[in-house]
């Protein structure tokens, strides 16, 4: 694995979380701990504030899963993300393959659990959402629809995919290098066309990876989600002075313990309202519950108050999460007892680094370790070999004819003009052998530059790692449908250790997690 420490990005926070931190993480990240949460949900009869239709999965697998679910039998393992275009950056289908790997570990213990999928449809960052990247010999080729800008105040969700994805697709077309790889990127096409909304085209393209996995996916959007989170909502207000004094109260102690904040309490109250107009920040309390009393607006959580609506609409025994995730829990976990509702035990996600023959001639060629495989600092100069000797040849050389003259010199003054000349050419042929030297070691270093540079390319994409940047639908045109099963493979690891370097592309072998 390559270690936290050296994976670009990560939130301080997180990495002391790792380390325990008991004062805003009093859960571990285990599945023991995960376990016992669940045990304690079950006990107290806890279950879904919703019915199984409101839930969206495939097949009768994941149906009869969504029945225990809703019938208080099962808890949850949750995991979301935005909607994404071709469900967003890889990660977040790893981040599902990681709630249905430990859905199973759980009722493997006794504790029985469901994968569950939150999907934000009701984010209304279009900008964040109506974008993809594909790589180039330039690097990461950002790919963005017409319309995605910061203009938009309407949840994503159910907003149409634009006639312009046909070009993103178009785009993607050379990467699809045979008939394999064009029925894979014509799937993605035909799951994110003109018309379909995000919502859509993400659940269905998510359901689609995950395959035969059984996943049940949340939108917050749906109408059996309504009547809940407005409860929720309208008990939040009733306790605003105490929610934004304990979300004062947080902040202060996170920045006493030298920590930085990871989202600053907003002026208004931690919640959206959705109307015609669109999603805004609740400024006017009194007004946004009268509204939403009367049926005119709908409640939305923000960054801090969405684990706390998640876990009150269902049982949740563990969450994952990303780093930037985590860290928002020191803020949000103090809501939850003046809420009411359990907290689930945060377990991080699974980090992965996918390592295609490219990159792997690459990182053998150049020495690199794989625990520095994300390290982006350059190797420093290569140095010329026997440089330091050959210079005290030359001086020894020198000294050595030069203590030869006072003997020529006795023997015949005519010499000394022979020995100047063999010192000269003795010095020039040395001097020769130290500038070919150099230029050697400097073409060797060129060539590792280059191959330094296309690696940190092909990895960390604008210093990025490419998991953070590129959708599933990149290395499964790079590698084939395997990838999605060395994915699932890298979710069983320990995902509190580091990054997972995952092998795809293998020559005569199927990818493989490592």
């Amino acid at each position: 694995m390559i270690p936290y420490t050296k994976y670009p990005g990560l939130s301080p926070l997180f990495l002391d979380y790792l380390h325990g931190l008991p004062e805003f993480y009093p859960d571990p990240p285990t599945l023991e701990a995960a376990a016992e949460r669940g045990r304690h949900l079950l006990s107290a009869g806890a279950r879904p504030r919703f019915p199984p239709s409101a839930l969206r999965f495939r097949g009768g697998a994941a149906g009869r899963l969504a029945e225990e679910f809703c019938a208080g039998r099962a808890v949850a393992v949750s995991a979301g993300h935005q909607v994404g275009l071709f469900t967003g950056p890889l990660f977040t289908l790893v981040k599902a393959f990681d709630a249905i790997h430990l859905a199973r570990e759980l009722t493997r213990r006794g504790v029985p659990a469901v994968p569950v999928f939150w999907a934000l449809t009701d984010d209304h960052d279009l900008q964040e959402v109506a974008r993809t990247a594909r790589p180039s010999k330039e690097g990461a080729e950002i790919l963005v629809l017409e319309g995605a800008d910061r203009q938009n105040r309407h949840p994503v969700g159910p907003l149409p995919i634009p006639a312009g994805v046909a070009r993103i697709v178009e785009a993607f077309r050379p990467d699809a290098k045979d008939e394999a790889g064009a029925a894979i990127l014509e799937a993605f096409a035909r799951r994110s066309a003109a018309g379909v909304s995000y919502g859509d085209a993400f659940a269905e393209t998510l359901l689609d990876l995950v395959d035969p996995d059984p996943l049940l996916v949340v939108d917050p959007l749906s109408e059996a989600m309504r009547a809940p989170t407005v409860e929720l909502f309208l008990e939040a207000a009733r306790r605003e002075k105490e929610l934004r004094t304990v979300l004062r109260e947080t902040e202060e102690k996170l920045r006493r313990a030298g920590k930085a904040v990871p989202a600053p309490v907003p002026e208004g109250f931690s919640f959206f309202a959705i109307d015609e107009d669109g999603r805004r920040r609740i400024e006017d309390l009194p007004a946004a519950v009268a509204r939403v009393e009367a049926g005119k607006a709908w409640p939305s959580a923000d960054v801090i108050t969405r684990p706390a609506l998640k876990s009150y609409l269902f049982p949740m025994a563990a969450s994952v999460m990303g780093a930037a995730e985590i860290a928002y829990h020191a803020q949000s976990l103090p809501l939850f007892p003046v809420l009411n509702v359990t907290p689930p035990v945060l377990i991080p996600r699974t980090h992965v680094v996918l390592r295609g023959p490219a990159e792997r001639r690459f990182a053998e060629a150049l020495g690199v370790a794989e625990k520095d495989l994300l390290t982006a600092a350059a190797k420093p100069a290569v140095e010329v070999p026997g440089s330091g000797e050959l210079s005290a040849i030359a001086r020894a050389a020198d000294e050595g004819l030069s203590a030869l003259a006072p003997g020529l010199e006795k023997l015949d003054a005519s010499l000394l003009g022979a020995l100047d000349t063999t010192k000269r050419k003795v010095a020039y042929q040395l001097e020769q052998l130290a500038e070919r030297a150099r230029k050697a070691a400097g073409r060797r270093e060129d060539v590792e530059t280059g191959r330094r540079k296309r690696l940190e390319r092909l990895l960390m994409p604008g210093g990025v790692p490419a998991e953070r940047v590129y959708p599933p639908l990149t290395p499964l045109l790079a590698h084939g449908d395997g990838v999605r099963d060395a994915l699932r493979r890298a979710a069983a690891e320990d995902s509190t250790r580091g990054a997972v370097v995952v092998d795809a592309g293998a020559e005569g072998a199927s990818p493989h997690a490592r």
